[in-house]
């Protein structure tokens, strides 16, 4: 019990920090966008878009992730796309019996997407000062993962395998210029895979989109 408590104030204080980060970003973001329209592309290159997210959470547990992504929109609310995926794990015994102890791990995939834009643009439909709107997330998710990631210090026979996961959710885009983006993701892990390094949801994502 202890250790859950444990890790799971590291988990809030982590998602404190990054909601103040989010909130400041997108408010000047939309300051940005005060004066662009939501408009179809012109060209059929406009319509590729590419970004990625960073994430970064250090304490008891060190993760770093890097998600590189590319897309295409299908139509001006429809998008489908890839996205690669490299992370890196470690965590620390929080017990007496395990303070010394600490594991690590690496984590590679990839992952395939698609996203739908409801409301494109709030500004356009209620009369608010809004340049964003809102957007649905699923995707799905394939990595190359320790088994003992679930849990470092139990029983679990190590080794690497494939784990499937599937992933759905929301949020809300805020459009930056003609093509940039930065969406703000609340996501659900919803395979319940036993290996699945997504510990708890909801899973806060940040991506940045040209």
């Amino acid at each position: 019990m202890w250790v859950s408590k444990h890790i799971y104030y590291y988990a809030m204080r982590n998602c404190r920090a990054i909601a103040l980060f989010i909130i400041g970003l997108l408010m000047a973001a939309n300051l940005v966008a005060q004066d662009e329209r939501y408009e179809e592309p012109e060209k059929f290159s406009d319509r590729f878009f590419w970004g990625g997210t960073l994430g970064l959470m250090v304490g008891h547990i060190t993760q770093i992730d890097v998600v590189p992504i590319g897309g295409m929109w299908i139509f001006p609310q429809w998008s489908v796309g890839v996205a690669g995926r490299y992370g890196f794990y470690n965590q620390r015994g929080v017990l007496l019996t395990d303070s010394r102890r600490s594991y690590s791990s690496h984590i590679w995939g990839g992952s395939v997407f698609t996203q739908v834009l409801p409301i494109p643009d709030f500004s356009e439909v209620f009369s608010i000062p809004f340049r964003g709107g809102i957007i649905l997330h699923s995707e799905y998710e394939k990595i190359f993962i320790d088994r003992r990631v679930s849990n470092p210090f139990g029983d679990y026979v190590g080794g690497k395998t494939w784990t499937n996961l599937v992933l759905v959710g929301f949020g809300y885009r805020q459009r930056v210029g003609d093509k940039a983006g930065v969406n703000m993701l609340l996501l659900w892990e919803v395979s319940k895979n036993e290996f699945s390094p997504y510990q708890q949801n909801p899973i806060i994502r940040v991506t940045f989109t040209l």
